[in-house]
């Protein structure tokens, strides 16, 4: 079973990432697997999304978090401290 996998990113507030954190830990299974196990179970109920949803203002309206960086220095933002970045020349693990 090959699927396509798509990356994506998202922005929690305090209490959704305590949420995701808390349920990775519970079941073993790492955040974006409880976020896909989230996704599955409303695809799973089949109800349609309201077209006056505001989820969807984001997509037409835009939003700014003040950050002209964030795609680049996620780690920082999310944990508080930038990535390591392997030594020219030598493979990461």
């Amino acid at each position: 079973m090959s699927e396509q996998k798509y990356r994506t990113q998202l922005y929690l507030d305090e209490d959704q990432y305590r949420f995701l954190k808390e349920q990775s830990t519970r079941y073993g299974i790492s955040m974006a697997g409880v976020v896909r196990s989230l996704i599955e179970r409303e695809i799973e109920k089949g109800q349609e999304v309201p077209e006056d949803d505001p989820i969807f203002r984001l997509g037409r309206e835009g939003f700014a978090t003040g950050r002209r960086n964030g795609s680049t220095n996620h780690d920082l933002y999310i944990y508080g401290q930038a990535k390591e970045q392997p030594e020219k020349g030598k493979a990461t693990p």
